[in-house]
């Protein structure tokens, strides 16, 4: 589900709130997000959902950058679903596609934690790598746009 909240709303909501740009957050968080991409395909013959996990982690971690690189941070409840949120506010209907495929991974990772008789194929874990590395790449792009001086190392 595309996400049609505003930056406005979500600071009316009282689900995210402003913070201090700091760019050694927002530059860890990308190359672990990175490191996060790795593991997950090396996983994806071993353990298929810990390959959806890993995958899962890195789009969590990309969309905490894009806020803290925006200046905003969320709020203490519901963080995966404000990141999504967020995400979706400033990515907008351009990438309704990924956002969606984002917030499918968000319940099913979740559901593996309060369900674990739920199964992940390998053709699932695969497909939460392509969107993970797609959407990290979105991020990593804009806020090298924004920042044209932040290096990452991947």
């Amino acid at each position: 589900m595309i996400y049609k909240d505003t930056i406005n709303s979500l600071l009316k909501e009282n689900i995210i709130k402003k913070c201090l740009i700091d760019y050694k957050i927002i530059k860890n968080l990308i190359n672990r997000a990175h490191v996060d991409l790795n593991t997950a395909k090396r996983n994806l013959d071993d353990d298929e959902e810990c390959a959806y996990t890993y995958a899962y982690n890195a789009l969590l971690r990309s969309g905490l950058a894009l806020m803290f690189n925006e200046g905003f941070r969320p709020e203490i409840k519901n963080k995966h679903l404000t990141v999504i949120k967020f995400a979706s506010s400033i990515l907008g209907n351009k990438f309704g596609r990924i956002i969606n495929n984002y917030d499918f991974m968000r319940r099913k990772r979740h559901r593996f934690i309060y369900e674990p008789d739920i199964p992940c194929s390998k053709k699932e874990a695969e497909e939460a790598i392509k969107t993970a590395r797609e959407f990290v790449g979105i991020i990593s792009k804009l806020i090298k746009e924004k920042n044209p001086q932040m290096e990452f190392n991947f």
